[in-house]
């Protein structure tokens, strides 16, 4: 019996696949993973289903440049042609960037570098540094877990890396917590900004902030997870 290989791709989603929920896009790849073609394993037993695992769930409203999931082959097919043939199936706001083998786990992943962009009436240089000042100080929140909500603060779980006023708007550029543990949702910087500062999102033509998710690091916060 031919053992699977087990193999990594990396993709980005983004526009308005920002919008799917994480069920969602596991039932999107499956279906172009069937649809292209692709040798993939299945679990055993009276409903098979195709192997898939993915990374760090992605909430709903969020971009992302550096999503993973891994899968296994029943067969030998060139990296370049599993990338090609998925690609086909897929749009140009969900395209894989790479295949490879690793060894790494996903559990490996520690944090998780984030762009936010907050435009809003009231946005200049000083509220910037009063975010920046907020986020580097200690900073209490109600955070959701499986255990119940509780009071939690959140700064050791930021390093905040720039918080500047630009083009109008505020652009924070930050790693967060990642791991299981001790996982940081990005909207808990909205939230604080809100909480504290009493900075709202009030008209939707004009005011509204986005969150992308550049890149993902090993504990080192240095090295990128691959």
């Amino acid at each position: 019996m031919v053992q699977p290989m087990q193999i990594r791709a990396m993709f980005y989603k983004i526009g308005s696949l920002q919008y799917i929920s994480h069920l969602d896009l596991v039932r999107t790849m499956t279906r172009n993973i069937i649809r292209a073609g692709i040798p993939a394993w299945y679990s055993q037993g009276f409903n098979p289903r195709l192997k898939l695992t993915f990374s760090l769930p992605l909430s709903i409203g969020t971009e992302s440049e550096c999503e993973f999931f891994d899968i296994r082959l029943t067969e030998p097919m060139s990296l370049d042609e599993i990338k090609a043939r998925i690609n086909v199936t897929l749009t140009d706001e969900m395209q894989i960037t790479d295949v490879y083998q690793s060894e790494r786990k996903f559990s490996e992943i520690a944090f998780a570098e984030y762009e936010i962009r907050m435009v809003w009436g009231g946005a200049d240089a000083s509220v910037a540094e009063r975010l920046s000042e907020l986020y580097n100080s200690p900073l209490v929140l109600t955070k959701r877990s499986k255990s119940g909500d509780k009071e939690v603060d959140i700064s050791p779980y930021i390093d905040l890396r720039s918080c500047e006023y630009e083009d109008g708007g505020i652009t924070i550029r930050a790693l967060l917590s990642a791991d299981s543990a001790n996982y940081l949702n990005p909207e808990y910087l909205i939230k604080a900004a809100d909480s504290k500062l009493g900075i709202k999102f009030e008209d939707p033509f004009s005011e509204y902030y986005t969150i992308a998710r550049r890149e993902v690091y090993l504990a080192d916060k240095i090295t990128a997870f691959r």
